[in-house]
């Protein structure tokens, strides 16, 4: 049984709605993260949030990769942590590449398979309200914590439980 669980990026999130269509592929757990339908893009999803709240802090592409600014990136991203956890985690961000960003999804798999979601309540990189339209529109079961968008270091263990409980349900 394989559990495929997105805890790194919320792009990642599109990559299990994908990847998630194996037939090893048991459930499917997104920790705040994008959950796009098939022809969506996590720039269709972008596309969808409130401009009116806290916006990730994009800079612009360089040599078609992004990354997030590193000034704003502890108050975006790691709020949560301890300043200097959060200056490592901004030291040390991985590009990604601005076609990721646009990449369709062909088969939805939260559509066949059992899923979960973690929603994260203080999270600025993907707002709370859009977390909570997604994981309804996927019909996910749904547990809460308040935190960041680094969920995964600052409160590993809601992450690993709700893992534990896609494990333990299929």
């Amino acid at each position: 049984m394989a559990i495929h669980s997105q805890r790194e990026s919320s792009n990642g999130g599109a990559v299990i709605t994908e990847a998630g269509t194996h037939e090893k592929v048991a459930a499917l757990v997104y920790i705040t993260a994008f959950a796009p339908d098939k022809g969506e893009s996590v720039n269709t999803l972008l596309g969808t949030f409130p401009q009116d709240g806290p916006q990730p802090p994009i800079l612009p592409p360089v040599q078609g990769y992004l990354f997030l600014d590193r000034a704003k990136f502890p108050d975006s991203f790691a709020g949560d942590l301890a300043a200097q956890d959060a200056k490592f985690l901004a030291d040390s961000q991985v590009p990604w590449g601005v076609e990721a960003l646009g990449g369709a999804i062909n088969e939805a798999a939260w559509r066949s398979k059992p899923r979960w979601y973690l929603h994260v309540s203080e999270d600025k990189m993907i707002p709370p309200a859009a977390q909570v339209s997604m994981a309804e529109r996927i019909g996910a079961t749904v547990a809460e914590t308040p935190g960041s968008h680094a969920i995964y270091v600052s409160r590993p263990a809601a992450v690993a439980a709700i893992i534990r409980t896609a494990a333990e349900a299929v």
